[in-house]
């Protein structure tokens, strides 16, 4: 037969529940879900959401990059100064990295680091608002080889 007594829920458990306080239960509960969420459910999905999926590269030259991910692609949004022409501007990307150049006048150069690696195709640019921003889809290929370990005699 099952061995029923070797379970806790014995005569000690039954004892302690009953000792328990339901407002001394209620009253942890609402101090230990303060210590969680110390701010608004919606501000701590926010705050999580930001500092997990959106980086902002150290200004160089005046210029910070925003750069986040979405599961299909990879965006970069740069702010333009006011005396840039777009007919300057060039734009390129290598599999984890965005370049810009002529941003900051001819020969200026801005390398981003991506998050993640992006397919060779399939990038679009845009300009609204004077901030510029650049999709790049990702690339789901890893490209990954597995190493075998061996034991040295």
């Amino acid at each position: 037969m099952f061995p029923w007594g070797m379970f806790p829920f014995n005569e000690d458990i039954k004892k302690l529940t009953e000792q328990l306080n339901p407002s001394d239960v209620h009253s942890y509960v609402n101090d230990m879900m303060k210590n969680l969420m110390k701010n608004t459910p919606m501000d701590n999905m926010i705050s999580q959401q930001t500092s997990n999926s959106t980086t902002t590269q150290p200004p160089n030259n005046g210029i910070s990059a925003q750069v986040f991910e979405t599961f299909d692609d990879v965006f970069v949004r740069v702010h333009l100064p006011e005396n840039v022409t777009l007919s300057q501007l060039k734009i390129f990307h290598t599999s984890n990295q965005a370049i810009i150049e002529n941003l900051q006048g001819d020969g200026s150069r801005q390398v981003i680091t991506l998050p993640s690696l992006v397919k060779k195709k399939g990038a679009s640019a845009q300009v609204k608002n004077q901030i510029l921003e650049i999709k790049i889809p990702r690339s789901d290929d890893l490209q990954y080889t597995e190493i075998t370990v061996s034991e040295k005699l």
